[in-house]
């Protein structure tokens, strides 16, 4: 009796989980990513910026001196943990 309601209570937590994710920011994510991270189903783009990108919902300080750079922490949900590859170097 106790492993069935241990194996119903970690199946509403992942049921839970999934929900959460499948509701994350993607307002605003870019084609190309130098500094990826994906993690429980979410990709996030650590890439720095001069300034906040358009588009972006949750844009937040990265170094705040002598030159202030952003980050935007929007995500997306994936499939198969890839950020659609690097930014090309001219």
């Amino acid at each position: 009796m106790k492993s069935t309601k241990l194996a119903a209570i970690l199946i509403l937590q992942a049921v839970l989980v999934m929900g959460i994710l499948s509701h994350v920011n993607a307002d605003y994510f870019p084609k190309c990513c130098n500094n990826c991270r994906s993690f429980s189903g979410v990709d996030v783009c650590d890439d720095a910026h001069p300034q906040c990108p358009k588009g972006c919902s949750a844009c937040r300080v990265v170094t705040p001196s002598p030159h202030k750079t952003f980050r935007c922490a929007d995500m997306k949900s994936t499939v198969d943990g890839t950020c659609g590859g690097p930014c090309k170097k001219h």
